[in-house]
């Protein structure tokens, strides 16, 4: 099925997904925004190794959103059936 016919079937975890993306998005920003220098410094409180840190589960998090925004794109639902005929 295309996305706009999963929009169309189940708009609630289109919607769901969109809006965990988008959100993603906005606190990876405020990670980077807060995070300070990556090359030594204060290493009590926000410093740059856990904000690097942070948006690699960040970046990670996404990746598995956009993978499952992705399998609604799928033309076939079903696997092919084994043995093959």
């Amino acid at each position: 099925m295309g996305i706009r016919t999963a929009i169309e079937h189940n708009p609630l975890v289109t919607a769901g997904l969109l809006f965990a993306i988008g959100w993603s998005v906005v606190i990876g920003a405020r990670i980077v925004d807060q995070m300070g220098s990556i090359a030594g410094g204060n290493w009590v409180g926000q410093h740059g190794l856990g904000g690097l840190m942070g948006l690699l589960v960040i970046a990670a998090f996404l990746g598995l959103l956009i993978a499952s925004f992705g399998a609604l794109g799928e033309p076939d639902p079903a696997p092919e059936e084994w043995p093959p005929e």
